[in-house]
């Protein structure tokens, strides 16, 4: 047999394998269950489906030029080693395309019980609701959103429109995840949506630059804070529309004595430790003296700014004394991408203040908690309420976290 016939042969047989095992990916369960994907609002599921079918089709398509390929080499000896390249290509895009699918069939598929649906299904609409009040007034589209379950400690999102692992695909929705200890009280879901809505505004520049001229007179301290700017304008959205209660949740997740006073190289989050009282600050600057307080007392006590490197100290106490200032920036800076306006002026954080939260329990009364209608309409809110309670009640956090999961997904809790 020719040489060249032989490593035709070898081809075929490599690119039948990887063929046949891209097959499997028209069907959508080989991923996920047929009652996840079904758990999906047509709003969401639809451009996942279908973007992940023409996925599927584009590297199927890739495969049979790829074959063609390989079938000539057996005629042309010369056409060999395009035909070699071209089975090496499709074995890399056939990579690419399962990472694709997995991450969306994971994703989907953490809706594992009905409980989690319903959980899952409610955190879909109101991040979709977090991202349409401030987009719509703007004009801008409103993307779906897809939550799902993730392991770890923090949040993290794939925005729409960006460019996924296989070639020529864009990400059709808001992939936001939720980690399992903040299930029931999620304002990490809106650090997320935040991160949507900033970058379609062009919030993150403005902030940056407005951080800049707030601490012009200390360079070091301008070089610090600036590369922060996107971080901080996701945490300044979850404090928009969930008041204190993103901010005691936020220092649950940073609050590792190991990592608290940790700055690493090129790391886009804040210090720990600073992202705790920036948030107590913004607190302060809408409501004035609150619980917020001692949580800033309780912070500098229990982690004095002396624990952290020799380096970074100096820093940190600079930054303290300009954490008022730097609130005030973060949330009456005119940004041209909201219309000239502060960030207040679209998600108003006076709505989710002490006072208004207690409005919103006493008005509704015990139907707050287990109305469809209170949850459709107030979700963002009950979820800055409870958030409040918890933090407000230490000693009852695990009752709250219990009313959560039960209004959440209209599941009694075991611990209940």
């Amino acid at each position: 047999m020719n040489e060249h016939r032989l490593i035709a042969d070898e081809l075929e047989r490599q690119l039948g394998h990887w063929v046949g095992a891209a097959q499997c990916f028209v069907d959508a369960e080989e991923f996920a269950s047929r009652s996840a994907w079904e758990s999906l609002e047509r709003s969401i599921g639809v451009p996942v489906r279908t973007q992940l079918a023409r996925t599927v089709d584009q590297l199927l398509e890739n495969g049979r030029t790829t074959a063609a390929a390989v079938r000539a080499s057996r005629l042309d000896p010369d056409a060999v080693e395009s035909a070699h390249a071209a089975v090496q290509q499709f074995r890399r895009r056939y990579v690419q395309v399962e990472t694709t699918l997995d991450f969306f069939g994971q994703a989907v598929n953490t809706r594992t019980s009905l409980h989690l649906r319903t959980a899952l299904q409610f955190l879909d609409s109101v991040a979709y609701q977090s991202i349409e009040q401030v987009l719509r007034p703007l004009g801008l589209p409103v993307p779906p959103v897809l939550t799902y379950l993730g392991e770890g400690l923090g949040a993290s999102i794939l925005r729409v429109g960006i460019r996924l692992w296989a070639p020529g695909s864009v990400n059709p929705v808001a992939a936001i995840k939720i980690v399992r200890h903040n299930l029931y009280r999620p304002t990490s879901l809106f650090h997320e949506s935040g991160h949507q809505v900033a970058h379609l505004a062009g919030w993150n520049d403005t902030l940056s630059d407005a951080l800049g001229e707030t601490l012009a007179d200390d360079p070091a301290l301008r070089a610090m804070w600036q590369p922060w700017s996107s971080e901080i304008a996701a945490d300044v959205y979850a404090f928009v529309l969930t008041g204190f209660a993103s901010v005691a949740a936020l220092h649950d997740v940073v609050g590792d004595e190991r990592t608290l006073f940790r700055w690493p190289l090129g790391d886009p989050h804040p210090i720990g430790w600073l992202r705790t009282l920036l948030g107590c600050a913004m607190c302060r600057h809408v409501y004035g003296a609150g619980p917020w307080d001692r949580l800033e007392r309780a912070v500098m006590t229990a982690y004095p700014p002396s624990r952290a490197e020799a380096a970074t100290v100096p820093l940190l106490l600079r930054s303290h004394r300009r954490l008022d200032a730097i609130a005030a920036t973060c949330l009456d800076t005119k940004v041209p991408g909201f219309r000239g306006r502060p960030i207040g002026a679209l998600a108003d954080p006076r709505k989710v203040s002490p006072a208004a939260l207690a409005e919103l329990e006493r008005a509704a009364g015990p139907a707050l908690w287990t109305s469809p209608h209170w949850r459709q309409t107030e979700g963002i809110r009950l979820i800055a309420l409870a958030g409040l309670r918890e933090a407000e009640n230490p000693e009852r956090a695990g009752e709250w976290i219990s009313r959560a999961r039960t209004w959440m997904t209209g599941q009694r809790s075991i611990a209940a």
